[in-house]
């Protein structure tokens, strides 16, 4: 005798509603999700004492000289337009732009003035923070890669990503390297922020998520 039409239904829908759920959450709890992690290319980056954020937060970093130009204000706009907009939505997401003390001019004033002026709001996950020229050579001296030279001046261009656990992330296979190394990401190309630096913070909020925590030995 064939099944009454409405006792399938009902069957159909107590599966979709209990089973498939409860599949997908042992799935999840197994710890076994599977993805291409971003490769750890520094650890232990400098916070200098605490002088920066860096601690439980995944960072986008900039570093600023004592002279903003046009180009300056146009990669921080390129940063505002195209990473911090559609990433601020994470809970544990934040920029930090530091800038030298010593500076004669108000850069941090003029670049935040502009980015509220074009975001409409302030921005409270974008950090301003200035801090000595020996200060910010011991950061970025931590993040051990002699390529990256801080130029007093001029600051540089490029920014970085920097882990909840203070780690200098990025890639080891980067097509447009020789060494295939990308430690740091152009912020006057918006090709690379939106096809490198943005995909690539979503695989440190993806690892963030799925983490799996080892139990600590006694």
């Amino acid at each position: 005798m064939d099944k009454n039409p409405n006792q399938i239904k009902k069957i159909v829908i107590l599966f979709c509603t209990f089973i498939v759920p409860l599949l997908f959450f042992l799935f999840l709890a197994s710890g076994k999700v599977n993805f291409n992690k971003l490769p750890v290319i520094t650890e232990n980056v400098s916070n200098l004492k605490g002088a920066i954020p860096f601690r439980n937060k995944v960072t986008v970093l900039s570093i600023l000289g004592t002279e903003a130009n046009v180009r300056t204000h146009q990669n921080i706009l390129n940063l505002y337009q195209v990473i911090y907009k559609s990433t601020e939505k994470y809970k544990n997401f934040q920029v930090v732009t530091i800038a030298p003390d010593d500076s004669n001019s108000n850069t941090i004033q003029e670049l935040q003035a502009e980015l509220v002026k074009v975001g409409g709001v302030d921005l409270p996950k974008w950090k301003f923070i200035s801090l000595s020229e020996e200060s910010i050579q011991e950061l970025v001296t931590s993040f051990g890669i002699p390529a990256v030279q801080y130029d007093i001046k001029n600051g540089i261009d490029k920014v970085f990503i920097i882990d909840e656990e203070m780690c200098l992330r990025g890639r080891t296979d980067d097509e447009d390297s020789k060494s295939g190394i990308l430690y740091n990401y152009d912020t006057n190309s918006v090709s690379v922020l939106k096809n490198k630096l943005k995909e690539d913070l979503q695989v440190v909020f993806y690892e963030s998520k799925f983490a799996v925590k080892e139990p600590k030995l006694n």
